[in-house]
């Protein structure tokens, strides 16, 4: 028990100078999903129908119309990660993710954004977009 204590300790500590970018084909490993940054994390499948695309097009299309200098700063950032891969897995696995989701993650606070996402990112980008931005401004 002691030993998970500071690893996690150890994992959290190292992590606060790790930060995502959407700009980075690397994805995030398991252990660098607690961040103070706020992160945008979509998970999918392979086969993927065209609301699931919107939601994460519309994802990006927001981040860049609201946030293109803290992307590029790398206090915002967004990775999508397909559930049958194993990296996408194992970070799924980490925040206790089963299925289809859209994630804000700021430390150890979670905004699932999963339902806003299908009902408005093909249909009503604009709703969707502010819904994105409400959340996002809520963690900075």
């Amino acid at each position: 028990m002691r030993f998970l204590k500071y690893s996690f300790l150890i994992i959290f500590a190292a992590l606060s100078f790790v930060a995502c970018n959407t700009q980075s084909k690397e994805s995030p490993k398991s252990g660098e999903v607690i961040s103070e940054d706020v992160q945008i994390y979509y998970f999918h499948n392979t086969k993927r129908c065209a609301t699931c695309n919107a939601v994460e097009d519309e994802t990006k299309v927001a981040l860049q119309m609201y946030y293109k200098d803290k992307v590029e700063a790398g206090t915002v950032g967004f990775v999508s990660l397909n559930l049958e891969e194993d990296e996408g897995a194992e970070i799924a696995k980490v925040l206790h993710v089963s299925g289809q989701t859209l994630l804000i993650v700021k430390g150890e606070e979670q905004v699932n954004l999963t339902n806003e996402g299908f009902m408005n990112a093909r249909t009503n980008p604009d709703k969707f977009h502010e819904i994105l931005k409400t959340q996002i401004n809520n963690l900075l």
